[in-house]
């Protein structure tokens, strides 16, 4: 069987919108999908007709909100092969659930004490467990990445040992598309006693999950992956664990008895769900699950693999792209990263977006993941139930020309002539040889990867120039930068406070905001923690 994509996509009509005169073509489903009208009608017939808060009230309107709110964790858990909606906590997003687990089992670490995670690892995981070891003594290590994109076993076999107490790691990477072996890191972990905690945000929206079968101490998704709404996610535990773990948020709803002096908390889970939940978000989670399993989680894989494997074969006969992740004709999901030559990805991604076409482009919030493919950043197209063969050749089509379409777009109307002249014809594009300070441009979001050496004499910015991998519009504020700031007043350089937007008129796009204002704000905090560190520095006798 496969999926209908006709009858699929009459239930999103946010698909039928126009952009730039063009159909909107959404291939940015990684990082949320579209809702169809069978999950958002929830929201109306939970405002209209019942709305109340959950187990708290003796009347009609209460009694009916508290049954479909729970039997939205019995759908979940049926959905993801739960024992019960015991095991189900919602949350808001797979950030969170993640941080729920990270702080009750962070109780049981100490100094010496290891946690396990993988170089491909969302920064929803890497940040968390930094955390929670800088506060433990314990140790972060990492399963490294081989150079065809899949976890390093014989690694992690080394790296797995009596002192690991957590291993955690994606289920699926948000950028290579490698489904991970998750049932051989789970046994490794428990052979050892460690807890498996596994990210799931990209993997229970794209195949079956069956988290009993699994054995994973922990799973972690977002509903707005799956169809479903923002601000609901869900994390499953193993009921005895669940039992035994220290609440993550405290106050109504989680307790069970309250006196002047002590607490005990309710069952599970609303030993979880502090305060008021996202009640019409929650059972609108439980209306996603419902319309992915009546088109089958099989079909779902397998109409997304056919649409990635069908890019990847076209963009594999263009010697100008690179793409990232399993090779053609391998297990991966529904998504493919890459880069085409000479065009940056936010410049792909406006170019892509002129003609109706959304993808995300920058680090995926995988930002060590990126350091070890050595890329500053990827842009990243990914599928999803409403998709079609028709959708990816839209996504070629601007493929093919965008080396060409760069220049146009920057002398076009929309932006300042600046920016076409500076990218052109770029002032102070090399390094210098001894700079009195390098700053690198730590643009994390958007990919970019630039730094720039300044040489300071005489409270004067004497020599200023940089180095960028960044996009064209970035490259040509840095360019305007370093011709303005040359022979400036360190100190009045530290107050340029705008010079870029207004040197630019406000003549460019509001999508690009963050590539004209970024460089400014870096060179500006160099320079005022160069000012800083001159103040502390005692003067010579």
């Amino acid at each position: 069987m496969t999926l209908d994509t006709t009858a699929v996509r009459a239930d999103f009509p946010v698909l039928d919108r126009r952009v730039n005169g063009h159909p909107l073509t959404y291939l940015d489903n990684a990082a949320t999908t579209h809702t169809p009208r069978q999950v958002y009608d929830v929201f109306e017939e939970f405002y209209k007709d019942y709305n109340s808060n959950i187990h708290r009230g003796i009347h009609e309107l209460s009694h009916e909100a508290s049954i479909a709110y729970e039997e939205a964790h019995d759908r979940v858990a049926d959905f993801l092969g739960a024992d019960g909606r015991e095991e189900i906590v919602f949350t808001k997003n797979t950030t969170e659930s993640i941080n729920l687990v990270a702080y009750g089992l962070s109780q049981h670490l100490d100094t010496g004490d290891e946690i396990l995670t993988t170089e491909m690892d969302h920064h929803a995981s890497l940040v968390t467990w930094q955390q929670i070891a800088k506060r433990t003594g314990a140790t972060v290590r990492h399963i490294p990445v081989t150079s065809d994109s899949h976890l390093d076993m014989d690694a992690a076999d080394d790296l797995v040992t009596d002192d690991i107490e957590i291993l955690c790691a994606p289920h699926v990477s948000n950028v290579l598309g490698t489904i991970n072996p998750i049932g051989d890191l789970v046994e490794l972990a428990h052979d050892h006693g460690a807890y498996a905690v596994i990210d799931g945000a990209q993997s229970a929206p794209t195949r079956p999950v069956d988290v009993g079968e699994m054995d994973a101490d922990f799973f972690a998704f977002s509903g707005h992956k799956l169809a479903g709404p923002t601000g609901i996610g869900g994390l499953y535990g193993k009921r005895a664990i669940l039992q035994d773990l220290d609440p993550f948020l405290f106050g109504g709803e989680m307790i069970r008895n309250v006196t002047l002096t002590d607490s005990t908390w309710n069952e599970l889970p609303w030993k979880f769900e502090a305060g008021t939940p996202p009640i019409a978000e929650g059972i609108a989670l439980g209306a996603a699950v419902d319309y992915l399993d009546d088109l089958g989680m099989e079909n779902v894989r397998t109409h997304e693999n056919d649409l990635a494997q069908y890019l990847l074969r076209e963009l594999a006969e263009r010697d100008f792209v690179q793409t990232y992740g399993p090779d053609i004709g391998e297990k991966r999901t529904g998504l493919v990263s890459f880069n085409v030559e000479g065009v940056h990805g936010h410049d792909l991604s406006s170019l892509l977006n002129d003609r109706g076409v959304a993808i995300r482009a920058g680090d995926h919030c995988t930002q060590p993941l990126h350091n070890r493919l050595d890329i500053p950043g990827s842009a990243r197209a990914s599928f999803y139930i409403y998709n079609t063969c028709a959708d990816v050749d839209r996504l070629l089509d601007v493929v093919d020309t965008a080396r060409d379409d760069l220049d146009d777009y920057l002398a076009s109307e929309r932006y300042h002539d600046l920016v076409s002249e500076h990218y052109h014809a770029s002032h102070n594009q090399e390094g210098l040889s001894d700079p009195t300070f390098v700053k690198s441009s730590e643009e994390t979001t958007c990919g970019d990867d630039g730094e720039f050496h300044v040489t300071i004499a005489d409270d004067r910015i004497e020599a200023i120039a940089f180095e960028s991998q960044s996009c064209a519009v970035s490259r040509a504020v840095a360019s305007l930068l370093s011709e303005h700031l040359e022979g400036m007043q360190v100190s009045e350089a530290a107050e340029l406070n705008g010079y870029v937007p207004r040197k630019l008129d406000g003549q460019y796009p509001d999508l690009r905001r963050e590539c004209v204002e970024g460089p400014e704000e870096v060179i500006q905090e160099a320079i005022r923690e160069y000012l800083a560190e001159e103040q502390q520095t005692p003067s010579s006798a």
